[in-house]
């Protein structure tokens, strides 16, 4: 079972405003260190000790190497602190550029940062452009898989190598996977038929590890869970979880068939039938609702933060096809498997962080060999064990988060059933 690798973006792995203070706080203690360096050769002269001041157990020297290191230390951070700056500024006038004229405007801004970047560091220039270079490949493990999984047939493997090449890298330049902030759903979807199955009293989620075993599975009734905690004072916040796609049994409104259209942007009856859930159980528009799910459960969180109906303090997708840009009020959580198809489809995701500070990718390859299926929940809910006994510090905005639900004065469960609708007709519409 491989260990987790915790990340901000695709290629950014660190805070650069985290640098940048830990390049202050050296830089303060190299001109201590100065001072020192300074006192003590007043001290050798004092002395007359000058004949021996050139060995290097001698403290002048100790004290002037412990200055040169401090400020090669100094500079470092601060060059790395610009290189994924870079990235993260890169990143934005791309998604800035594709967009409407104040977007245009916004690039101009974001280059002419860049342009001040480069100018002051050019080392960090080619730290960002080696970031870039040695990003994950979001493609290769799962890649390898199907080579080794088709190495018997001289002719297969390959064929099939190249084809999934091909399909990678137009996903990446489709832009499905990594949808940007604002984007919203299109068309009319199906209206399904949600029925309430079961009522009862609940308690709130004290780790990432309980939200995994929360999400509704073939193993468990129901297609959608809503949770409805009253606060003191009478205030209501919700925290709704969501299923992957169905493709046995009764798929109910989580089939392929929404699956599909849903990716490409288009409303689905698959995410209506959470529009009604959260209805159904008492969130109005504005309301906090925590979102999470899996595989196509965590693309519909995805869009419920993004269509911004409601307040989103925390996303949290185990498996998730799409990496949504949801804004910087929103904490984000992405769990995925190296050894996992379906989060290929994300093609890597967001380069540069996005949501809110302490939002991050975790992955982890879970089978060493090809053909054993890393998406199921169970793979998921060992990988968030796992995040839950990090002590990486951007779990501490994770159990903020949860905390507040642990201060709720009752605990209401409601679990709802789908079933696929009919498309409206025009005299439906009217």
């Amino acid at each position: 079972m491989g260990e987790i690798e915790i990340r901000s973006g695709r290629v950014v792995a660190v805070d650069t405003e985290t640098l940048r203070d830990a390049a202050t706080r050296a830089s303060l203690a190299t001109v201590g260190a100065e001072d020192l360096r300074a006192s003590l050769e007043q001290v050798d002269q004092l002395l007359g000790l000058t004949m021996i001041g050139g060995t290097a157990a001698h403290p002048v020297s100790v004290a002037t190497t412990i200055c040169e290191q401090g400020g090669m230390l100094v500079t470092a951070l601060r060059d790395t602190a610009s290189a994924y700056e870079l990235v993260e500024l890169q990143a934005r006038r791309a998604a800035a550029a594709a967009g409407g004229v104040d977007d245009r405007r916004e690039a101009v801004l974001l280059t002419r940062r860049i342009e001040e970047l480069e100018a002051s560091s050019p080392e960090a220039v080619q730290l960002a452009a080696r970031a870039l270079a040695d990003a994950p490949n979001p493609f290769a493990t799962v890649g390898g898989e199907l080579f080794w999984s088709t190495v018997a047939f001289p002719f297969v493997g390959p064929l099939v190598m190249a084809t999934y090449g091909a399909a990678a890298a137009q996903i990446r330049a489709a832009g499905k996977g990594a949808i940007p902030d604002g984007s919203k759903l299109v068309g009319t979807p199906r209206t399904p038929t949600v029925r309430l199955i079961t009522v009862r009293e609940g308690t709130a989620p004290e780790s990432l590890s309980v939200l995994a075993r929360r999400q509704p599975s073939t193993e468990r009734p129901g297609d959608i869970r809503v949770e409805r905690y009253t606060m003191p004072g009478g205030d209501r916040r919700f925290a709704l979880y969501v299923s992957g796609t169905r493709i046995r049994g009764d798929v109910g409104a989580f089939s392929m068939g929404t699956n599909v259209p849903l990716y490409l942007g288009a409303a689905s009856s698959s995410y209506e039938s959470v529009r009604i859930a959260l209805e159904k159980a008492g969130a109005k528009p504005g309301d906090s609702v925590m979102v999470s799910g899996h595989s196509q459960g965590a693309m519909i969180a995805s869009r419920v933060a993004l269509e911004e109906e409601y307040e989103v303090p925390m996303l949290v997708g185990f498996g998730n096809p799409v990496q949504a840009d949801v804004g910087a009020d929103t904490l984000q959580v992405d769990l995925r498997h190296s050894d996992d198809v379906v989060p290929l489809l994300a093609a890597g995701g967001h380069d540069s962080s996005i949501g809110a500070q302490g939002s991050m990718t975790v992955e982890r390859n879970v089978n060493p060999w090809p053909g054993l299926d890393s998406h199921q929940m169970d793979a998921y809910t060992e990988t968030a064990e796992m995040l839950d006994a990090s002590s990486d510090p951007r779990m501490d905005a994770v159990r903020e988060r949860l905390a507040e639900f642990g201060r709720a004065e009752s605990v209401e469960v409601f679990v709802y059933d789908t079933e696929e609708g009919v498309t409206p007709s025009s005299a439906d519409a009217g």
